[in-house]
C-alpha cells in the first residue's frame, strides 16, 4: 500500500489537469476502488532514459549508470503519465524522477537533457519539484522541452516544461496550455441520514470553528466560494506566477485563463516551434558544445556579449517586448534583414534602397564597403568643419536637393513594405 500516493490521488488534492485527461483518470480511480485489476506497463510512465549520441541507442534505467562505459549521451525524461508527487507501480512520481535526473546531471557523460512530454497534467503539489530541478540543472546543462508525436503538454505538464530552455513539438495538432487549477470531491452532508437510516455525523471541538470550513460549506450549503478563495485561487496564482517567470513569452497571451491551443497556434507563446525527435536530439547534443567542440556553459556566455538566453533569464520583460515585436518567424527574419540594410541609411541611401528591394541580406563585402564610405564621409565632414567661412555653392544645393528626393523615395518605399508585412 503506497499511502503517500493514495493520499495524493484519493484525497482532496487540487489538480492541474486538462479536461480531456480528467475523465480517464477518474475512471481508473473508480476501477481501482471497485477491485478491477489493471495491466501493469512493461516500462513505467514518467521514466528516465539515456540516448547515446553516437548511434541514438536508447538505454533504459540510466540511474544505474555506475559503470565505466565510454559514451556521450542525452538524458531523456519522458512525462507520459499522470504528474504525481509520489510514484507507484505504473508510474514514477516527480520526487523519484527529480532525484534520478539530479544524479544523471552529475554524470559527465550526460551532455544535456530532453523532457519528452505527453501528459495532461496532474497533482499541483508535483509541479515545483520537477520544475525547480530543471531550473537548477539548466544552469550547467541544456534542458529542452519536446512534445511527442500525437502527444500533449497541458496544465501541470506544461508547468514543468516551462522551466526548460526551449519547447518544441512534432505535431501541429498537439494540445498545449490549460494552465489552471481544479478540485473534485464528493461527500455527504454533516448530520444527515441515508435512506437506510445511517447517520452521517461530524462534530468539531468548540474552538475549531474554522476547521474544514471550506468543505463543510460546499457539502452542507452548496457554498463553493470559500474553497475557491482560500484553496484553489492561491495555488493557481502561484502556478501562474511561476509559469510566467519561467516563460515570459506568455505575457499578454491570456494563458492564465486556463485555455488550451493547438501547437500550430501556440508558436511564440506556449512553444517555440516544431522539431522531429532527431532534430531535438541534435539540438540537445550541440547544447553543450561550441563550434570548435569545447565544452561550454549553456546559459552564461564567456564573451562580453549577452546571449538570448541570458537576456531571457536576466531581463524577461525586455526579452518579451523584443520577442513580441515579431509576429511570425518570417516577419522577424525580414525585419532583421531590412534592419541590417537600414543601419547604413545615412551613408548611401541609393545602395540601401536597392539592397532592400533585392530581397537579399547584406553581405560582409557590402557592409565593409559602406563602412569605408561612411568613414570617408566623416573625414570629409571634419575637414569641412575646420574650414572657416565655407561657401554654399550651386553644386552643394543640388546635392542637398537630390538627397531630399532620395529620402522621400525611401520613406515611401518603407511605408509600402511595412503595409505589405502588416497585410501578410
Amino acid at each position: 500500500m503506497n499511502f503517500g500516493l493514495a493520499k495524493e490521488i484519493y484525497g482532496l488534492q487540487p489538480w492541474c489537469m486538462d479536461q480531456y485527461s480528467i475523465p480517464s483518470y477518474t475512471s481508473l480511480l473508480r476501477d481501482f476502488q471497485n477491485g478491477v485489476t489493471l495491466e501493469l506497463p512493461e516500462i513505467r510512465g514518467n521514466s528516465p532514459f539515456v540516448v547515446q549520441a553516437r548511434d541514438s541507442k536508447i538505454i533504459t534505467h540510466p540511474y544505474q549508470l555506475n559503470n565505466k562505459d565510454d559514451f556521450e549521451g542525452i538524458g531523456l525524461i519522458r512525462l507520459n503519465g499522470p504528474i504525481t508527487k509520489n510514484g507507484g507501480m505504473s508510474s514514477y512520481g516527480m520526487v523519484q524522477l527529480a532525484s534520478i535526473m539530479q544524479a544523471m546531471s552529475k554524470d559527465e557523460r550526460i551532455k544535456s537533457f530532453v523532457i519528452a512530454a505527453d501528459s495532461g497534467g496532474g497533482s499541483s503539489a508535483a509541479v515545483d519539484i520537477m520544475a525547480d530541478t530543471i531550473l537548477e540543472i539548466k544552469e550547467v546543462k541544456s534542458v529542452l522541452g519536446w512534445i511527442e508525436k500525437g502527444g500533449m503538454a497541458a496544465s501541470a505538464c506544461f508547468g514543468i516544461l516551462s522551466a526548460c530552455h526551449t519547447i518544441h513539438a512534432v505535431d501541429k495538432m498537439s494540445l498545449v496550455g490549460s494552465v489552471g487549477t481544479m478540485i473534485a470531491f464528493n461527500g455527504k452532508a454533516a448530520n444527515s441520514v441515508d435512506p437506510d437510516g445511517t447517520k452521517n455525523i461530524r462534530l468539531y471541538a468548540t474552538k475549531s470553528i474554522r476547521k474544514n470550513k471550506d468543505f463543510e460549506e460546499a457539502l452542507n450549503n452548496d457554498n463553493y466560494e470559500v474553497i475557491i478563495n482560500d484553496l484553489l485561487d492561491p495555488i493557481n496564482e502561484d502556478f501562474i506566477k511561476k509559469t510566467l517567470k519561467n516563460r515570459p513569452q506568455l505575457k499578454g497571451s491570456n494563458f492564465d485563463d486556463g485555455h488550451h491551443l493547438f501547437a500550430k497556434d501556440a508558436v511564440g507563446t506556449f512553444i517555440d516551434g516544431f522539431k522531429s525527435f532527431d532534430q531535438i536530439l541534435t539540438l540537445a547534443y550541440k547544447g553543450n558544445k561550441s563550434p570548435d567542440g569545447a565544452k561550454t556553459n549553456n546559459v552564461k556566455s564567456k564573451s562580453n556579449k549577452m546571449t538570448v538566453e541570458e537576456l531571457k533569464q536576466s531581463h524577461p520583460e525586455t526579452y518579451n517586448s523584443i520577442f513580441n515585436a515579431g509576429v511570425t518567424e518570417g516577419t522577424t527574419l525580414e525585419k532583421d534583414r531590412t534592419g541590417s540594410w537600414l543601419a547604413h541609411i545615412g551613408t548611401n541611401q541609393e545602395t540601401v534602397v536597392t539592397g532592400i528591394k533585392s530581397g537579399l541580406a547584406i553581405t560582409q563585402t557590402q557592409t565593409q564597403e559602406l563602412l569605408v564610405e561612411a568613414s570617408s564621409k566623416q573625414q570629409l565632414k571634419n575637414l569641412e568643419g575646420d574650414s572657416a567661412g565655407a561657401v554654399v555653392t550651386k553644386e552643394t544645393k543640388l546635392e542637398t536637393k537630390e538627397e531630399e528626393v532620395k529620402s522621400t523615395e525611401l520613406n515611401a518605399f518603407l511605408a509600402q513594405a511595412d503595409a505589405k508585412r502588416k497585410k501578410a
